[in-house]
């Protein structure tokens, strides 16, 4: 945890919030491994769910979940791909909000390098014959009868490739946010070729 003083530091702030991103996809445990994400939805409202963190790219400022493509979400992030990551550790005291632009990689090269890395029974959540988040007359996950409760194996779960996504999140913001009892402390980093430019706001 930085120190206090070190908290009105913008390059330090700037090292402690990738530091942070980069033990939130390692570690579970941690309060960053699965943030809220947000999107703009087909009807022009906002939709909300908590992601896992899968990969941060701090050169590149890329941050990275999985989705199936038939989701709600991958069909809106087509049509608007202007997105918003929120994250909060209580023990740390601290809040980021990163807005970014979503891309989505279905069938190609980077999904096909993920892909080979997850493990069988993640690759079963995309072998669904069911669309995500469509309707249904019984309280079901969509998963085939012979697979409830065993894992596919490895030949079976390929087939769920054409429905596994990389989105990759081009961080373009942050709004970095310390609470203290002495004194709340935000901040502000606008990206410009990786590059952040920093602006002190009041909390």
């Amino acid at each position: 945890m930085m120190s206090t003083s070190s908290k009105e530091n913008t390059e330090e702030i700037f090292e402690d919030i990738k530091r942070n991103l980069t033990r939130g996809v390692k570690d579970r445990k941690h309060n960053f491994h699965t943030p809220v994400f947000s999107n703009v939805n087909g009807d022009g409202g906002i939709d909300s769910r908590v992601v896992v963190l899968r990969n941060f790219d701090p050169l590149k400022m890329i941050l990275n979940f999985h989705t199936d493509f038939r989701s709600p979400k991958a069909i809106d992030l087509k049509q608007n791909n202007n997105s918003l990551f929120v994250f909060y550790d209580h023990k740390l005291k601290i809040q980021l909000r990163i807005k970014t632009t979503s891309i989505l990689n279905n069938q190609n090269q980077t999904a096909k390098e993920m892909w080979d890395k997850t493990r069988l029974l993640s690759r079963k959540c995309y072998l669904t014959t069911k669309d995500p988040s469509s309707f249904t007359e019984l309280p079901e996950d969509g998963i085939p009868e012979h697979l409830v409760s065993k894992e596919p194996n490895l030949e079976e779960s390929e087939k769920g490739f054409k429905n596994f996504t990389v989105v990759e999140n081009k961080i373009n913001e942050i709004d970095w946010l310390y609470l203290e009892i002495s004194g709340h402390r935000r901040l502000k980093l606008i990206f410009r070729k990786q590059k952040p430019e920093y602006q002190w706001i009041i909390p």
